[in-house]
């Protein structure tokens, strides 16, 4: 099989280099026949995806499956491309990130080697995707508080300090925390209303690597993703509970909204700001995230 292998090598702490011949090799000795292709800016990646999309499988330069080598941010961005593209190419995640959220969620091995080894071996099963307006995004779509730690977080400060990046980034936000008054109807026909200062529609256990969701209610394939909603605290009190809750992935349902959902609308007196999957987003005052059950086809 002829796999093109897209390979960020910023990401993470920038070691994913010294692995990439065990990574060629373990799929070579499969049988299959890689393509490393390093892309060296966002320019390029979507250049060289867009042509490994454009391709038709039975061509002689034809791709038959996908491979992306990074974070959580490039395996966003090579989703956003495929699907945008409508293009049905199975494809394989090697996390090489700072946090790897999603890779964590799906059990998916750490090493690089180990990873391509799954992705050799294994068969592409489907997986659930969110839908953000026109744009695809693989785990999470979210607006407020921490959500603009993932992108403002210097790729610099992540490479030295990892997953402690984020948490700094988003301590500095509480000073200011900002609420939004919004209104949140489902597609189920519930709705919610209310002063929040974080919110998101998310499909893993963890988010950003500070926010933790229960295992037992997060099913990557079950056609509806999580609904979180968090009121602005009063005090610091409420802010601690809080912050407790969503660090132990328990409820407080006074201050938390938590509800499980095939999609939502956001409408807003004021534009917000959006994250999806750590990548800023411009979502304006009326937002619409649909789940798109099987879209993706995915080794794991």
């Amino acid at each position: 099989m002829r796999m093109r292998v897209f390979v960020n090598p910023n990401a993470g702490r920038q070691t994913l280099l010294r692995d990439l011949e065990d990574v060629y090799r373990v799929l070579r000795e499969a049988g299959h026949e890689p393509v490393l292709e390093l892309t060296v800016s966002p320019q390029h990646a979507a250049q060289a995806l867009a042509r490994a999309v454009d391709c038709p499988p039975g061509s002689p330069e034809g791709t038959q499956a996908l491979v992306c080598c990074g974070g959580d941010g490039t395996l966003s961005t090579t989703v956003d491309r495929i699907l945008g593209a409508g293009c049905q190419l199975p494809l394989g995640y090697i996390p090489c990130g700072t946090t790897n959220d999603f890779a964590s969620f799906l059990g998916l091995p750490k090493e690089p080697a180990e990873a391509a080894e799954l992705i050799a071996q294994g068969e592409p099963a489907p997986m659930d995707v969110g839908r953000f307006g026109e744009r695809y995004f693989v785990y999470v779509a979210s607006f407020g508080a921490f959500t603009q730690s993932s992108y403002t977080a210097t790729q610099s400060l992540k490479n030295s300090l990892g997953h402690l990046a984020y948490v700094i980034e988003g301590i500095k936000e509480l000073p200011t925390l900002k609420s939004y008054p919004v209104r949140v109807e489902t597609l189920e026909g519930g709705a919610c209303e209310g002063d929040y200062i974080f919110g998101s529609v998310s499909n893993s256990t963890s988010l950003g690597g500070v926010i933790k969701l229960d295992s037992a209610k997060v099913d990557p394939t079950d056609g509806k993703f999580e609904l979180t909603l968090v009121k602005r605290p009063k005090n610091l009190h409420e802010l601690n509970r809080i912050l407790l809750s969503l660090k132990n992935g328990k409820g407080d349902e006074e201050l938390i909204t938590f509800v499980h959902t095939a999609g939502a609308s956001f409408s807003c007196g004021e534009p917000m700001p959006w994250s999806l999957d750590g990548e800023y987003a411009s979502g304006g005052t009326d937002v619409k995230v649909e789940v798109l059950q099987g879209a993706l086809s995915l080794y794991r």
